[in-house]
């Protein structure tokens, strides 16, 4: 017997079938934008001249990934079809609104020669000249001021490789500037600097260039060939809102906070400054107010802040720097200035993402960008990129490699120094500046009895990780006998699974005395075998409230609150517990396995590894065996790739445009 022929074959001529077209506008309602731009990209491949097919990636690309990357799409159509009116006018919108306003008049002019545009007002003379006016007084093109759009279509669709291509040789500020942009996104730094530097020297005005070419140096690991660039960048007066964020953002990252503060009030000063707004006078403003707080002055840094703010919203530098001033009433001496996607190439964020935990180390050591570069990056970013340049330092304190000095620079302090100095600097929180420290001994550069100092929150304080004890005496009952004869027999019920009289005789502990540790504990574990979830916590916050010193509650609180993806309050149920001087062998396993959970939620599989190695080394009994199966469960349980990979997901929907002219 025949098969039914699908609904799905593609149909005569080239066509594809309306199932085909049909399938996609279904995800489309549905709002399953993956899957529905997966499958318009398919149909574009095997039909790229059908109008339908088309149209549907580009809606599918503007509602779920960016205008940025249908802009380049409509692009792309047109490309194929210059010929057809629908790919035109698609293009011609999305120019229109992306502001890549040469490209629409060719567009148009293109539209105009097939009758499909009529009445549309033409460009001026005049307007086309101010169009193509250059900020070193020369003028560019047409052709030029063209193409420097369509590579800002690649640049802003995150078509780093494509927008390097398309501006190599074009003669103009913007486009070099974006081209040295577009090479360190893709990860050519040596060659983004090359631009950098090639642009500045044909327009020594252009300090937006230098700015960059400084901050790449420091990523090479040259901090002398950087301060070297800091001289001429300080001394130079901006001549547009660009130059002026480069110069002051450049300063900065030298700490030449004074250079930055001055540099900031001459532009404040400039002719072009008095119609400034947006989106770059709010990241002008923030770092304005970054070089106040790093000099002391609380009130200038404030205002400065709240402005930036109410250009923009949704400046988390801005906002996070208010909240530590707000908390601590004197201005940070290490304000966060830039989000990551000012300091890290975003196609290298963009691999780390798609390797998951599997590949996650490889994709780390693909960065190659200095020691002192990360340690730059930790006092000088947000929370979010703090935490990337403390998961990287801490990944390389593993390899304890010795790098070459930089031509012509000095020896690169290495990860091992620089984690100690970060630990006594007030950046992050103190369980931050503890777990850089925890991380130094785990990789064997700290000695066993070795004093290490941090700081506190107050002031600097000194800490020693010492070796834990751990014992097996039996520890002693604490309980009236016939109380402990039912704490047993409630052990061995919940055992053998009879929950409710286990509960009896632990109900009956807690009448004659209330708030006892064990009984509650083992409370909260019958509720959780119950599937009493909040119960369960009620107990736990209720036992640590009575007896703060309780590992097993502390241990099993965090436990729940790591599967939540609350990982710093986790954190804070365990700071200090690995501190202690001996461990009984059930509070070890406890304690460590839950430790070896947190460390693989946070994507830090070589610590979580060694703790679980230590706890089988530890196994003598068919107990030790039991808990040892538990703590793995618990282990297994967690999230792999961790903070680090939950940092890189929550940044790459939100990422910024990261193309300037």
């Amino acid at each position: 017997m025949s098969k039914q022929p699908s609904n799905t074959r593609q149909t005569k001529g080239g066509l594809p079938a309306p199932a085909q077209i049909k399938a996609v506008e279904r995800l489309l309602g549905a709002r399953d934008y993956p899957r529905a731009i997966a499958r318009a990209r398919t149909l574009v491949q095997h039909f790229p001249d059908h109008g339908g097919a088309n149209r549907l990636l580009l809606d599918a690309l503007d509602q779920g990934e960016s205008r940025a990357a249908a802009t380049l799409a409509a692009y792309q159509w047109a490309e194929r079809r210059p010929r057809s009116a629908r790919a035109l006018e698609a293009l011609y919108e999305f120019a229109i609104e992306g502001h890549h306003l040469l490209l629409a008049c060719r567009v148009a002019d293109r539209l105009r020669e097939l009758g499909a545009l009529a009445g549309a007002s033409r460009i001026s003379p005049a307007g086309l000249a101010e169009m193509l006016q250059q900020p070193d007084g020369t003028a560019a093109t047409r052709a030029q001021a063209e193409q420097f759009d369509i590579g800002q279509l690649h640049l802003e669709a995150h078509d780093f490789a494509g927008a390097a291509w398309l501006l190599d040789g074009v003669a103009i500020t913007s486009a070099r500037n974006n081209r040295g942009f577009a090479l360190f996104h893709v990860g050519r730094i040596e060659e983004a600097l090359t631009a950098f530097l090639d642009a500045w020297q044909h327009d020594g005005g252009n300090l937006f260039a230098l700015d960059w070419a400084l901050r790449l140096r420091l990523y090479l690991g040259d901090e002398t060939g950087a301060r070297g660039l800091a001289v001429p960048l300080a001394q130079a007066q901006a001549r547009r809102a660009e130059d002026a964020y480069g110069q002051v953002a450049g300063l900065l990252l030298i700490h030449e906070d004074q250079a930055a503060w001055d540099a900031f009030q001459r532009s404040g000063q400039a002719v072009w400054a008095a119609g400034e707004n947006g989106p770059l006078l709010a990241e002008r403003l923030q770092q304005g107010g970054g070089a106040a707080s790093r000099l002391g002055d609380a009130d200038q840094a404030r205002a400065l802040w709240r402005q930036a703010l109410a250009q923009r919203p949704g400046l988390t530098t801005a906002a996070e720097n208010l909240a530590a001033l707000q908390r601590d009433g004197a201005p940070p001496a290490y304000p966060a200035l830039f989000e990551w996607s000012h300091m890290l190439p975003v196609g290298w964020v963009h691999r780390l993402h798609a390797a998951g935990a599997t590949h996650l180390n490889a994709r780390l050591d693909e960065l190659t960008a200095s020691d002192a570069y990360l340690e730059t990056i930790y006092l000088a970013g947000d929370a979010s990129l703090r935490t990337f340049a403390a998961q990287l330092l801490k990944h390389r304190l593993k390899r304890a490699s010795v790098a070459q000095p930089p031509a012509g620079g000095q020896p690169e302090r290495h990860a091992a120094a620089i984690v100690r100095d970060l630990a006594c600097l007030p950046v992050g929180t103190a369980q931050e500046r503890r777990g850089l420290l925890h991380a130094l001994r785990e990789a064997g550069l700290s000695g066993a009895d070795e004093t290490l100092c941090y700081w506190d929150g107050k002031a600097l304080s000194e800490v020693k990780l010492i070796a834990t004890e751990i014992y097996r005496a039996p520890v002693l009952p604490d309980l009236p006998e016939d109380l402990q004869l039912l704490l047993e027999q409630s052990r061995t019920l919940m055992r053998d699974g009879d929950l409710v009289a286990a509960e009896a005789r632990l109900q009956a502990i807690l009448r004659r005395v209330p708030d006892y540790q064990i009984a509650l504990g083992n409370l909260a574990a019958i509720r959780a075998r119950q599937g009493r979830d909040s119960e369960e916590r009620e107990l736990l916050h209720r036992v640590i409230a009575a007896h703060p010193d309780y590992l097993f509650a502390r241990c099993n609180l965090a436990d729940l609150l790591i599967g939540d993806g609350e990982w710093e309050a986790a954190k804070e149920l365990l700071a200090g517990l690995a501190l202690r001087p001996r461990l009984h062998i059930q509070e070890a396993f406890a304690l460590y396995g839950t430790m070896a959970m947190l460390n693989r939620a946070q994507g830090d599989d070589a610590s979580a590894d060694t703790l679980m190695a230590s706890l089988e080394q530890m196994v003598e009994t068919d107990n030790d065996q039991r808990l040892l199966a538990v703590a793995k469960a618990r282990v297994a349980r967690a999230t792999a790739g961790g903070r680090l990979l939950e940092t890189v997901r929550s940044l790459l929907p939100g990422s910024k445009r990261p193309g300037r002219v």
